[in-house]
């Protein structure tokens, strides 16, 4: 149980249904399970759908996650659920589910708007079927490395979300170029990043241990051909030791074209970001 809803389960009353959001609201309680909201009613668990039925035919509340209820404040009515960031923490906390807001969503968040991200992508540390809840539509990638990357913490107003940090993010768009839609989008993503605010090669580098060479192949190389980041050595160094063939620049495209040897990549097609 929450430990802010554990507390004031104690020290409520009986509340009816049409009062249950109004509370919750009230209390600052952003989330709650079946199981506390029945304890909240004063009714059996398997009655809970029924009572609830009609504030969430109101876009009142909202069941993100079966057993996970959260009310909507009156802002967020028209879209049918508080924002994505608001109620992901819950969400994967209700899951036990590790996690972290990651590639498009996390640029985003890191100032990189180019294009708005049209989904909420977030690593998870097992599989999860997408949801949707209101307007935000979740799409979750399992990753097994969600302990292992850098994370940063960002604060919202229902809480705090995990997010990549700046150089785990540039990794994950070069390692899973198809789900940031292209590598002309990766290069623009990496251009906005690296404008944006300082870019720690030592961290990213480090990171580099639990990614493909093919990722830091990529990232170096449009790092260096596209944004002003100077500093690359380390990771060419990095690079250089795995004795691997040739990655190719465009996952997309064919294993052909021209092999840029500083970086071990084939250069399969002509990069042309928009930003």
């Amino acid at each position: 149980m929450n430990n802010n809803v554990e507390r004031q389960l104690k020290n409520a009353g009986q509340i009816k249904a049409s009062e249950s959001v109004d509370w919750m609201l009230a209390h600052g309680v952003s989330s709650i399970t079946t199981n506390d909201l029945a304890a909240l009613l004063g009714i059996p668990k398997n009655h809970v759908p029924q009572r609830m039925a009609a504030l969430k035919q109101r876009n009142q509340i909202v069941t993100p996650a079966r057993g996970l209820w959260v009310p909507v404040p009156p802002e967020y009515m028209t879209w049918g659920a508080p924002p994505a960031i608001e109620i992901i923490d819950a969400i994967m906390s209700h899951l036990e589910t590790d996690y972290y807001i990651g590639w498009l969503s996390a640029a985003d968040l890191h100032g990189a708007s180019h294009h708005a991200p049209q989904v909420f992508q977030v690593a998870t540390s097992r599989a999860i079927r997408s949801k949707t809840a209101g307007r935000s539509h979740f799409q979750f990638y399992h990753r097994e490395r969600i302990r292992k990357v850098l994370l940063i913490q960002k604060e919202t107003k229902s809480g705090i979300v995990y997010v990549s940090s700046k150089e785990t993010t540039l990794l994950d768009i070069c390692n899973d170029v198809g789900i940031i839609g292209g590598l002309d989008n990766a290069a623009n993503l990496i251009m906005e990043l690296c404008d944006t605010s300082y870019t720690d090669m030592n961290s990213l580098v480090a990171l580099t241990e639990y990614y493909p060479v093919t990722a830091a192949r990529r990232l170096g190389f449009l790092l260096e051909y596209f944004t002003e980041v100077t500093d690359l050595d380390y990771l060419k160094a990095v690079c250089e030791k795995q004795n691997t063939s040739p990655s190719i620049l465009d996952p997309q495209g064919l294993p052909i074209g021209i092999l840029d040897a500083s970086w071990c990549i084939k250069v399969n097609r002509e990069v042309l970001p928009d930003v």
